[in-house]
Parts: C-alpha cells; structure tokens; sequence
C-alpha cells in the first residue's frame, strides 16, 4: 500500500503557492499580449496562434488555481500538477508548428512537443504517485531551458530584435520564466526532503551529525569508574530483566566535539562484556544509537582504551572538558 500522502508531513507549502502564483500571473500577460497588438517601426505586430494558443493560455491559469486551491495536498501535488499543466499548454501551443515551412521550425516544433509531453507525463507521474524522485523532471526542464536558450542565441546571432521574435515565436519567452521556476523549486529542500529517497537522505544526516562523536571524548571521574565497574560485577548499577536475561545498566556521559552524549552501559550476567549504546538523547528513541561491544579495557595516563577483538574501539579521557 502507497502510504505517500500519509509520510508526507505538508508543514510547508511556499513552493506550491510560489508555483501556482507564477503560473496565474504568466498566463494572465499571455492572455494579454494574444488579444492586443504593438506598433514597431509602424508596422502592428500581434500574435495570431489560432484555437490552441489560446486554450493553452487558458490551461495554464487555470492549472496556477487548482494548485493554489490544493495546497494542503502538499507540494508533490503542486509540481505534479503544474509539470502536468506546463507540459501539456506548451505541446498544445508548439503542435500547429509541425506543418511550418520553415525545416528550422520543423525540427525545433519535433523537440519541444517530444519534451513537453515528457514533462506532463512526469507530472501526471507524481500526481498518481507512481515517480520516486524529481530527477527525470528535473532533466526534462533543464532540456527544454536549453532548447529556448540556443533559439534565442540563434536569433540573436541572425539580428532579429525581441519584439521581431514575438512574431514567430509567440510565448516563447513568457514559457522561459515558468520553466525556471519549476527548476527552482526541484531543487528546493522542501521538494526535495520529501521524495523516498531525500528523507533516508536527510535522516541519514542527522543521525550521523548526532552521533558524530569527533576526536576527542572525555568522562567524568564518576563516570570512569562506573566504566570500570562494567567489567568487575557491575556493583550499584541496576539490575533488570530483559528477555529472560538478568542485565545490570548503567547511564553515563560521553564529552564529544558535537556535545554531550548519553550513554548506556549493560552487562549481561555470565558475560564478561560491556555493551555500550551512544544516544543522543535518553529520553528519545534509541533507534538511531552508535553500538559498539568492548570485551576489555587498558588505562593509562588518564586515558581509558576500550578494546574489543579488533583491537582499540574507543579512547576515553578522564575528567578533561572539551
């Protein structure tokens, strides 16, 4: 069962309200700039791209207020959705451009449709749950930023002015900004630390910043002895059972680079061994706790040497503050 919707926490959703805001506002100038014309050397300029330019322009305000409507379905649901639309009001747009007769035209209409239906199967991906991670969007996106980037050079180099390019390729530039910030947002930690992978990634990190001990541990005077007293008969530490077994435990701190850490001593009755369990916290869960087993330890020159059968397992300095 595909649980998502439940692990993904929304306390978060600027990236979705930044999703939809952009869309609502491009497409609105779009509607704009279709429906009116400019005057350049006086000659009236004005974008004519038939039946599909404008439902395409229509598709993308309408898709900027589902996903400000939805926000509390989280931002998966936001990028989904507005990859879903962006794709789609572009292939719509660029289609009529397949029977130009221009071949240049031809070839660049060929690539953005096959681009932009990748982009909205992408979105549609997340929509219904089926993608586990933003990187083929991410890579769809890019690839359709590029292709803008080299017609535009291109334009540039044959010495077409902006407003000249708006004749043929209508919206080219108002896609530029809507592309741009959904590559924004991919990247964004809010996206991000909430694919399958970005959460292992980000618990990853944060157990190892907690448990990262640095290189230089101290203990207390107390605390040493009562490491010590691990491996005589562990007297005074308290006696419970577990499983069956009788296990003395005792609690110390472990002076780190990163901070205090508690630590859990047990010792099983008729095993010589001490088990010791660094955690961040006592009073949390010790699912993400640094175990180690030391079977013996040497002291000298107020350093205990915890040993196990490897050799060295942890050097401890008695009552030096970091």
């Amino acid at each position: 069962m595909d649980n998502r919707r439940i692990r993904e926490t929304v306390n978060k959703n600027y990236a979705g309200a930044a999703l939809g805001s952009m869309m609502i506002v491009v497409s609105a100038l779009m509607l704009i700039t279709r429906f009116t014309s400019l005057e350049i050397d006086g000659t009236e300029v004005s974008v004519d791209d038939g039946v599909l330019g404008i439902i395409s322009r229509f598709l993308l305000l309408l898709g900027g207020v589902v996903i400000l409507v939805g926000l509390k379905r989280g931002n998966y649901y936001a990028v989904g959705m507005y990859a879903l639309t962006l794709g789609t009001s572009r292939m719509l747009r660029t289609l009529p451009n397949l029977v130009a007769e221009s071949d240049v035209t031809f070839y660049i209409a060929v690539v953005v449709v096959l681009l932009s239906a990748n982009l909205a199967a992408t979105g549609y991906n997340h929509l219904t749950i089926r993608m586990k991670n933003p990187l083929t969007m991410r890579y769809t996106t890019l690839s359709i930023v590029s292709v803008y980037a080299v017609v535009l050079l291109y334009f540039a180099y044959i010495g077409r002015s902006p407003m000249i390019m708006m004749e043929y390729l209508p919206d080219m530039v108002w896609y530029i900004p809507l592309y741009l910030s959904l590559l924004a947002v991919l990247y964004s930690k809010e996206v991000v630390d909430h694919s399958p992978m970005g959460r292992i990634m980000h618990f990853s990190g944060e157990v190892a910043n907690k448990m990262n001990l640095g290189t230089r541990i101290s203990v207390s005077e107390d605390d040493a002895e009562k490491i010590r007293d691990g491996f005589r008969n562990s007297p005074g530490w308290d006696a419970i059972s577990l499983s069956g077994m009788q296990v003395r435990e005792e609690i110390v701190t472990f002076r780190t680079d990163s901070g205090d850490r508690d630590v859990i001593l047990d010792r099983c009755d008729g095993d010589g061994d001490l088990r010791i369990t660094v955690i961040d916290d006592r009073t949390d869960s010790m699912i993400g706790g640094y175990r180690m087993r030391a079977t013996s330890y040497d002291e000298s020159d107020g350093i205990i040497r915890l040993m196990d059968t490897n050799g060295i397992c942890a050097v401890l300095h008695i009552g030096r503050d970091q």
